[in-house]
């Protein structure tokens, strides 16, 4: 695993689908004062990862 790769995927926690994904960001969302969290597909592992950067960006 080269060092992008661990500050991309290494340390998060990973879904397996875009549901769970989605799940656990509706979760954490909720909670008062939260961010906008967003999800996205992971280049290296192929899972989901959240983000608090709005993909595309």
């Amino acid at each position: 695993m080269d060092d992008q790769e661990f500050r991309a995927c290494g340390r998060k926690k990973r879904y397996e689908t875009r549901v769970d994904a989605k799940k656990a960001a509706e979760k954490s969302s909720r909670r008062k004062d939260a961010p906008k969290i967003f999800v996205y597909e992971c280049p290296y592992c192929g899972g989901w990862h959240l983000t608090h950067r709005r993909p595309g960006r």
